[in-house]
């Protein structure tokens, strides 16, 4: 490489956000909101002027451009799934920016109908790509080592460096892309053994997978893996836990959504995530939709402050995380001490309380030989547990199996259980393990 070097535009773009953003998350907490506030007048004088729903909603907590961003921000409902998917036309500024420049992404739909949203191309793979390098300089990844990828939307393929952003500024290992659905773990866990990867991208689900595959069926071949980042899915302890045990790999958990792009990524120093505050504003709200504090779990509501083609503001993504206390790695974003999860995951009990279900699969492997396990709350109420097992299931172990899970629910819920030879997750990267479905148990295929 030449000396000196010019990078092209898009790299050199990428560089300077970089920077910009590693300056952002050394301010104090004062400083970042004071930007923040710059960035939330912006989107709401361009949301009032491009969007008829905005100026509606704007309009409603009387917003002029002199009043103060956060009491408007507070004044706003959320905005919904279905708003999104209801009033697409409405909410879109599309018209305002340059011909071309915008597209339509799709969320997974994992949990419902897709949501359609609009993005600005030029300035959206922008940020996501320095908000990527951030990550990457964060954990100092050795990008010398080859990637291994799994994904339910990917093509299997090689490339022959990581791409952008860190192949813009490095020399790279090899990329092997491998799609994750419809196949057998063993044809999964192939490119395991012969790419030897420093590194493995892809659902927590898939990683937790591959990793007791691992510990079964080659406990004295192991490979070493340096890390697994994951998205999309919540990380849990055993799932750390097993990844350790395979592949000696720590676990870097990422939060983004196709909607918005990056909202936070795991500490340098802790298991925690810290809010990528230059991008996202995120708010955790209690039932009566009141700020909570620290340590009490709520929904997730993310403002996306550069949507201009699509405006999100207050989007209620469907998480429940709560906050945790102020970091002490040296960077001074906002902490999500947990992401619990899905709203959907929440069970209304008959007392009234809000049960988080939490599916450890080391309880349930304590009681039978559990391959796989998928369970669907009706409000019949009904609980039903779908289970793939390696033998069939005896009698105590379906009542123990029962037991358990009523000892989860907290009430004496009815429980059926099903063995099946596999359990059809559809095309979605998330495997929703635990949902609250909307209507009652009535027969057929769950989904």
């Amino acid at each position: 490489m030449a000396f000196p070097h010019i990078l092209p535009a898009p790299a050199a773009q990428v560089w300077h956000l970089s920077q910009q953003l590693a300056q952002f998350e050394r301010m104090s907490a004062p400083q970042q909101r004071s930007i923040q506030a710059q960035s939330l007048r912006a989107l709401y004088a361009w949301a009032a002027e491009y969007s008829p729903f905005w100026r509606e909603r704007l309009e409603a907590v009387h917003w002029t451009r002199d009043s103060d961003p956060w009491a408007v921000l507070a004044g706003l409902p959320s905005l919904t799934r279905a708003d999104v998917q209801e009033n697409f036309d409405a909410l879109s500024c599309a018209k305002a920016l340059e011909p071309d420049s915008c597209s339509v992404a799709h969320s997974t739909g994992s949990t419902g109908r897709p949501v359609a949203v609009q993005r600005h191309g030029p300035t959206y793979h922008l940020r996501y790509a320095a908000h990527s390098l951030r990550g990457t300089i964060w954990h100092q990844l050795d990008v010398s080592r080859p990637l291994l990828k799994f994904g339910v939307r990917l093509h299997d393929g090689t490339s022959p460096d990581w791409g952008g952003p860190e192949a813009w500024f490095a020399k790279t290992g090899p990329v092997v892309r491998r799609r994750s659905i419809a196949r057998d773990i063993s044809e999964l866990y192939e490119p395991i053994k012969t790419l030897h990867p420093g590194y493995i991208v892809g659902m927590a689900s898939t990683a937790q997978t591959l990793a007791r595959y691992a510990l079964e069926n080659y406990g004295a071949d192991l490979p070493r893996i340096a890390a697994v980042l994951t998205t999309g899915e919540t990380v849990t302890d055993q799932m750390r836990r097993e990844c350790q045990a395979a592949f000696g790999a720590r676990v870097i958990n990422r939060y983004s959504n196709v909607e918005v792009g990056w909202m936070a990524m795991q500490c340098t120093k802790h298991e925690h995530l810290h809010v990528m505050a230059a991008n996202v504003i995120i708010e955790i709200v209690d039932e009566a939709g009141q700020p909570c504090a620290a340590g009490q779990p709520g929904r997730v509501l993310v403002t996306a402050l550069h949507s201009q083609a699509m405006p999100l503001i207050r989007y209620d993504v469907g998480d429940v995380a709560e906050w945790g206390e102020p970091c002490d790695c040296g960077i001074e974003l906002p902490v999500l001490r947990r992401i619990w999860g899905r709203q959907r995951e929440f069970v209304r009990v008959p007392t009234g309380e809000l049960r988080f279900f939490a599916v450890a699969a080391e309880e349930f492997l304590a009681i039978a030989p559990i391959r796989d396990i998928r369970f669907r709350y009706y409000t019949n109420p009904l609980l039903r547990c779908e289970v793939v097992c390696t033998a069939p299931l005896t009698a105590e172990q379906r009542a123990a199996l029962t037991a358990r899970v009523r000892q989860m629910l907290g009430f004496e819920c009815p429980v059926e259980i099903e063995q099946r030879d596999a359990i059809d997750w559809g095309a979605t990267d998330k495997r929703a393990s635990f949902l609250v479905m909307e209507a009652p148990w009535t027969g057929g295929a769950s989904s």
